[in-house]
């Protein structure tokens, strides 16, 4: 599996030289005939809408022309936001910690929900029935500083433990179908399509987040920028969210296409891709739910995005992977749904 996902480095138009990046302040114009060029910053995972949209030309039907810089995790993809050499990123919690260095981002609309498809697998005779059993699962693979841990840590909550009574092995999930193999590992948290590919090399998938994290999620997928960039260029956000909408029209009329691009832009299985796919489309967050106040995905009030990396941001803290949370009235300014609203009102 770990061969099949690296190699997805090589796969596609997203794949650009990390070094081509430009100046965020000040994205290369396009030519005649071209659309507006920006640095778009995008780690390895499912990003089923960014990927058809991608595939399908509607970026460059949006007069946008897109530069994309793949990363293999989150943290390389922070020192160019560091750097400023990034316009735009699509990515899950490393916001968190880009937002706990005072980079400059703001959030332009959601990507997916990675809980949906992030969860607890054991080796296939491992004693573990449920998340209440956790402290019977031996060794548990966990990666550092990503959704993966703040699933683990309420896991262990579930299971009234602290992730400190657990036999904690920090490794990538990618890695994870060769730690079960010489069982260096007996258990580990992972998201798809990882663990949709350990289930099928014969591990058992035990529960997913929904099931002991507050509030049923803390792992939203952004796309969000560089606020002097998004300034200075207003309408490429509002043209990227309405890109992405015509992806997802696609997806809901036929979930075939989302399945096809994640077998291309990612090297898994179609039977990965299916469940993968499945899992995402079903809590894939729509623009009417992310401007209702009562919807987890929501850019305003109490009990949407906000909460979700609240929770994300409060529990990196508790286990110092963060030295503090981002305070909330920097998370509250990064949710600015005004590019939602846009895009919304724009499709009437």
């Amino acid at each position: 599996m770990n061969k099949r996902i690296l190699a997805a480095m090589a796969a596609g138009s997203l794949l650009a030289a990390i070094s081509g990046c430009g100046n965020a302040a000040a994205p290369a114009a396009g030519g005649p005939g071209e659309g507006t060029k920006f640095n778009w910053g995008v780690p390895q995972a499912s990003y089923l809408t960014l990927y058809v949209a991608d595939e399908k030309g509607y970026f460059k039907d949006e007069g946008l022309d897109p530069q994309f810089q793949v990363f293999q995790t989150g943290a390389p993809l922070l020192a160019g936001l560091e750097s400023n050499s990034l316009d735009v990123v699509t990515t899950g919690l490393a916001s968190i910690f880009a937002l706990g260095k005072d980079i400059p981002l703001r959030y332009i609309v959601a990507e997916g929900n990675a809980s949906a498809t992030e969860g607890l697998v054991v080796a296939a005779d491992s004693p573990v029935k449920s998340v209440k059993d956790l402290a019977q699962a031996g060794k548990i693979g966990v990666p550092t500083g990503t959704c993966a841990q703040i699933s683990a840590y309420f896991a262990a909550k579930a299971a009234g433990l602290e992730l400190s009574d657990l036999d904690i092995v920090n490794i990538t999930p990618n890695l994870m179908g060769n730690a079960f193999a010489s069982k260096s590992i007996t258990a580990g948290i992972s998201w798809s399509p990882y663990l949709a590919d350990l289930s099928l090399q014969g591990q058992r998938i035990v529960g997913y987040d929904a099931e002991w994290v507050p509030g049923g999620a803390a792992c939203p997928e952004m796309h969000a920028g560089n606020p002097a960039f998004l300034d200075a260029n207003p309408q490429v956000p509002t043209k990227i969210v309405r890109a992405l909408g015509k992806a997802w029209a696609d997806i809901k009329a036929d979930k075939s296409i989302a399945v096809d691009t994640l077998m291309k832009r990612l090297h898994v299985s179609k039977e990965v891709a299916e469940v993968t796919a499945e899992r995402y489309i079903e809590t894939y967050p729509t623009l009417e739910q992310q401007l209702d106040p009562n919807s987890q995905f929501s850019f305003t009030g109490d009990n949407g995005l906000f909460a979700q990396l609240t929770v994300a941001s409060e529990t990196f803290a508790k286990l110092g992977v963060i030295k503090a949370p981002v305070p909330k009235d920097v998370l509250r300014k990064a949710l600015d749904p005004q590019y939602v609203q846009a895009a919304g009102l724009a499709a009437k």
